[in-house]
């Protein structure tokens, strides 16, 4: 009788050894295999309608397409992919091989084909890391940020941006200043003063899209020397790309003068930079009265 119950007590405790609780059982299920979400969670920095939300079981991965209600500001897109990232990776164990996530602002987007989202974040099985992908517009002020070099932050001389973000406008007051140096030019010729008007036009209008039209102001030893206005029509119709050509034609053509003995150094410097002249005056003259170069420089 001892024996029988000492058997069944061994019996007992065997197993329970191997037995799980239902409950946690049941909890490690819900975690594996999470509930196809359907809006965004509390925590979100933005809140969206999910399109759809798979699981590949077999490839571990999961793909999720969102919608927002508007769309969104470049920073909110960036803050968006990276919490969607976080989410889809650690919403459910074991983790994920591989996520994609697919921000859209319109249905449209998401039901006509080729999709097209907003901003995308995708890490495939074996990658090291996501990618991200945000087509949202940086914000004009972003824009006019990125278009500077910012080589005299900090300058007594520093170059003036004045911003209007509802016209889509700048002001910039440039000191003609000594290269890498925080002082004027000792000098500035006409010439000069019109590469660097040309250079910073180019910068802007090429690399802040949404501008519209800029005010050039530029400043050598505390005078005012040149005053420009210039809008996007405009600066498509004088076309500085062509005329950093034909400037680059001018060059070539004084350096073929001087190797053929075709001139002195101080007569082919002089001749270049009197047709070099020629070419920005007559870009000025297409802006028709917006234009003003102090008649000191020369």
């Amino acid at each position: 009788m001892r024996r029988a119950c000492a058997l069944f007590v061994a019996t007992l405790s065997t197993a329970s050894v191997g037995c799980t609780n239902p409950l946690d059982e049941k909890a490690q299920q819900q975690k594996a295999a999470p509930t196809a979400e359907t809006a965004s969670p509390k925590d979100a920095p933005m809140q969206y309608k999910v399109l759809s939300d798979e699981v590949n079981k077999q490839s571990n991965t999961v793909e999720q397409h969102i919608l927002l209600a508007a769309q969104p500001k470049h920073d909110e897109a960036d803050a968006l992919m990276k919490y969607l990232y976080r989410h889809l990776m650690t919403r459910a164990e074991p983790q994920p091989a591989g996520v994609a996530a697919y921000v859209y602002s319109d249905e449209a987007q998401y039901k006509t084909p080729p999709r097209s989202p907003v901003a995308a974040v995708i890490q495939k099985s074996g990658d090291a890391g996501p990618t991200f992908d945000n087509k949202v517009p940086l914000e004009f002020w972003q824009q006019v940020d990125q278009a500077q070099s910012h080589s005299d932050k900090g300058w007594k001389l520093e170059k003036k941006i004045e911003r209007n973000d509802a016209n889509k406008t700048l002001t910039i007051t440039q000191p003609y200043t000594e290269p890498g140096e925080d002082r004027y030019s000792d000098k500035l010729s006409f010439n000069q003063a019109m590469v660097i008007f040309t250079d910073t036009a180019k910068d802007l209008f090429e690399k802040v899209p949404e501008l519209r039209a800029m005010n050039f102001i530029g400043r050598w030893k505390d005078q005012e020397v040149v005053k420009i206005g210039m809008d996007r029509t405009q600066y498509q119709a004088v076309n500085i790309g062509d005329l950093e050509e034909q400037i680059g034609q001018l060059h070539g053509r004084a350096f073929l003068e001087l190797s053929t003995g075709r001139g002195t150094d101080a007569s082919v410097a002089k001749g270049n930079t009197q047709r070099m002249a020629a070419l920005y005056k007559k870009m000025l003259g297409q802006l028709k009265g917006h234009a003003w170069v102090s008649p000191a420089l020369k």
